[in-house]
């Protein structure tokens, strides 16, 4: 049976086996969750402003990803596809850790007068298994736009 997040201005079902966490952050801009996957993955998100510079987020992470993990890939993806309900943004993050090859993809959704940022990370096999879940929250979230 899914669990049902409803927070933030958001609702959605989600696996019953992800674990929730609440951000720290508490404040009204930087309002925010993290679920877990099992397998040691996780899907973030986070209110963000509506005028936040997305390439200047997504340049911040590209440098960040650099410096902690050496050479990564980057690669765009097409906003608002099948695989991307609702999404105005998208990129995709590969690096290797621990010889693992990583799949983060940066996110960026709006719902209302509210925009999203999304991070969803994991191994890459893992990142494929749960492709299709992180689809379906998307779609959920994007029907509420």
């Amino acid at each position: 049976m899914p669990a049902t997040f409803s927070e933030m201005g958001l609702n959605f079902l989600y696996p019953e086996n992800w674990k929730l966490q609440k951000a720290e952050d508490a404040s009204e801009e930087g309002v925010g969750v993290i679920l877990e996957l099992p397998s040691g993955g996780f899907l973030s998100i986070e209110r963000v402003a509506s005028d936040e510079n997305i390439a200047s987020i997504i340049d911040q992470l590209t440098a960040a990803f650099q410096e902690e993990y050496g050479e990564i890939e980057t690669e765009d993806l097409a906003a608002d596809s099948e695989s991307l309900p609702g999404v105005k943004s998208a990129v995709d993050f590969r690096f290797y850790y621990l010889d693992l090859l990583i799949v983060s993809r940066f996110m960026l959704i709006q719902v209302s007068d509210v925009a999203f940022a999304l991070q969803f990370q994991a191994e890459n096999r893992d990142f494929e298994e749960n492709e299709l879940v992180v689809s379906a929250v998307l779609k959920q979230i994007s029907s509420a736009a």
